[in-house]
């Protein structure tokens, strides 16, 4: 009883200080991180998993999106609490020009360019398609189109950027009395009507929560809510790294058993439980590998990853134009009669191409977004290179 009174205290208790772990402006693991995420999808959706398969391996690259989606979370809501502790208050104004800066201009390009790839070639995709993709609300259970599919990350990330900082401006309290029940409550709804649980069946009321419940997990808001919580969690003391006795592969270990249990390959796989567990264990390997130099961190600072992981957004965008197995899109049929290991490579060397290309415009852009944290006197390397 002692214990569960001391947490609702720190829940409840308004956060006065930035904890040592955030007490730099850059951490390279969380970059590195972002670029492991990057590869894992690229490799999928290249092909590579069709010679893992025999060997009852795969890349799961829903896994990778869910890995964003935890850091992003975690990110986005650590940067909020520096800046409301340092000013006093959140300036969502700058905060949503600079999130426009850093997402719209690559996204917008390449819907544009799609456009045009879609009149040249007659890919079918539909006006519609191209509306919920430019007010990011694709995430929708709408009929969309196979190169616009990625997108629905994207509107999860917007929709939450859209939301819950005017919460967290309002008040650090009413942010955690909100998004705890949610990180909780959704995915054991989830969960319970996975398992046909009764109770969540009793009524036509009781159906459409149960189901809502178990699309917004799946669909990444909640996961996104547990980088977040786990962020608010750091700054009101409730998680006290230095009470937590972490050995050199700790992390490493916790991320590794977070991508295996989720495997649908794995023995013990069950459908949400599985997945809600191993974005707790991702929370947890971040703020582990951030908090000290150990195995993880060591392996994601590598100058590679880095690189990977600043492009990380750009080559998530335009490698949608070259995903599958087979040579489907009708720009790619000058190809047929590659062997598959050869497409997998022009592809990444395609991807990567064109990312280094977009993103040398996308710095115009970040260069402008710089001056917005300048503004608030922020240090522009956090924001940069650690967000989305």
């Amino acid at each position: 009883m002692k214990y569960l009174k001391q947490l609702y205290t720190n829940l409840f208790t308004d956060i006065t200080s930035v904890p040592a772990i955030f007490q730099g402006s850059y951490y390279p693991a969380l970059t590195g991180l972002r670029g492991v995420s990057t590869l894992m999808v690229l490799l999928a959706h290249f092909g590579l998993n069709k010679y893992l398969y025999p060997h009852h391996i795969y890349i799961d690259a829903r896994a990778a999106v869910h890995i964003f989606f935890v850091l992003s979370g975690f990110l986005i809501t650590t940067l909020l609490l520096k800046e409301k502790l340092k000013y006093g208050h959140i300036n969502l104004r700058y905060f949503y020009i600079r999130r426009a800066l850093r997402i719209l201009p690559v996204v917008y390009l390449f819907l544009l360019i799609l456009i045009a790839l879609n009149y040249i070639f007659k890919l079918h995709i539909t006006t519609i398609n191209f509306i919920s993709s430019f007010l990011f609300f694709n995430n929708l259970p709408l009929r969309g189109s196979y190169y616009t599919a990625h997108l629905w990350s994207l509107a999860v990330e917007e929709q939450f950027y859209l939301t819950f900082p005017i919460l967290l401006m309002l008040s650090t309290n009413k942010y955690t009395a909100v998004t705890l029940p949610i990180v909780i409550m959704v995915p054991l709804i989830a969960i319970g009507g996975y398992f046909r649980i009764p109770f969540l069946y009793s009524s036509h009321a009781a159906v459409l929560l149960t189901k809502l419940c178990m699309y917004a997990f799946w669909k990444g808001p909640v996961m996104i809510l547990i980088g977040s919580v786990f962020s608010v969690l750091l700054f009101k003391r409730v998680i006290r790294l230095e009470n937590i006795k972490a050995n050199y592969f700790l992390s490493f270990i916790l991320l590794l058993t977070a991508l295996v249990m989720r495997a649908q390959n794995f023995l013990f796989y069950t459908k949400y439980v599985s997945e809600y567990l191993s974005n707790i264990l991702i929370a947890f390997a971040i703020i582990l590998c951030i908090n000290k130099k150990d195995f993880l961190s060591t392996i994601l600072s590598n100058a590679i990853l880095l690189r990977v992981g600043v492009l990380s957004y750009s080559l998530y965008i335009w490698q949608q134009l070259f995903t599958g197995y087979n040579l489907w899109q009708p720009y790619m049929h000058g190809f047929i009669g590659y062997p598959l290991w050869a497409l997998i490579v022009l592809k990444l060397v395609f991807v990567f191409i064109i990312a280094n290309i977009s993103y040398y415009y996308e710095r115009k852009f970040l260069r402008m977004k710089d001056r917005f944290e300048h503004t608030r006197g922020h240090n522009k390397t956090i924001s940069s290179a650690n967000t989305r």
